[in-house]
């Protein structure tokens, strides 16, 4: 093999190695859950997209990618579309101390197979950040540590309709709040 070839190998074998770790390295670590998890979540930090409880209003509204649909001074709403199937919308709560709530629902049309997939989903995650869940009325609940709330309460419900019927529509709630039990 000649002087050239080898040059040659060595830099395909080179620009074959950073095409498979540039795309490696823009992967993000929610992806495994699927997309509209990730779209959803958006990022690992904080406990819901990036946020803790306790941050204040002006920051979320900064960090977040839309205008809101509603907002007052001590509550943001905003709607957002994942994909054909999917739709979700966010709303945050704030009192003297700053956010102390957030609510999230995630509607998916036609398929109650893809909603009941998105669930566990979610449920895998807060499992695997927080703990086994317990049950708790319907929902499934994780206690959380938060800096200014203490104990705070993660709740994940399915909605979804007894019957999977002709534009059924599935629903996920999450609550995030301080548990002042």
């Amino acid at each position: 093999m000649s002087h050239l070839q080898k040059s040659l190998k060595l830099l395909l074998l080179v620009i074959l190695f950073s095409v498979v770790s540039s795309c490696k390295q823009n992967k993000s670590s929610l992806a495994e859950y699927g997309s509209v998890f990730e779209k959803v979540v958006i990022s690992d930090q904080g406990v819901f997209r990036g946020f803790s409880l306790g941050d204040s209003l002006k920051n979320i509204k900064a960090k977040e990618k839309e205008t809101p649909k509603e907002e007052d001074e001590n509550y943001l709403y905003y709607e957002y579309k994942s994909d054909s199937l999917t739709t979700f919308n966010v709303s945050y709560s704030f009192d003297e101390k700053g956010l102390n709530e957030i609510k999230s629902d995630i509607f998916v049309k036609n398929n109650m197979d893809v909603a009941e997939d998105i669930y566990n989903k979610f449920k895998e995650y807060f499992n695997q950040h927080y703990g086994q869940s317990e049950t708790e009325g319907g929902f499934d609940v994780w206690s959380v540590k938060s800096e200014k709330y203490g104990e705070i309460r993660i709740d994940l419900s399915n909605e979804f309709p007894a019957f999977n019927t002709t534009n059924a529509i599935g629903k996920i709630s999450l609550w995030i709040y301080p548990d002042t039990n």
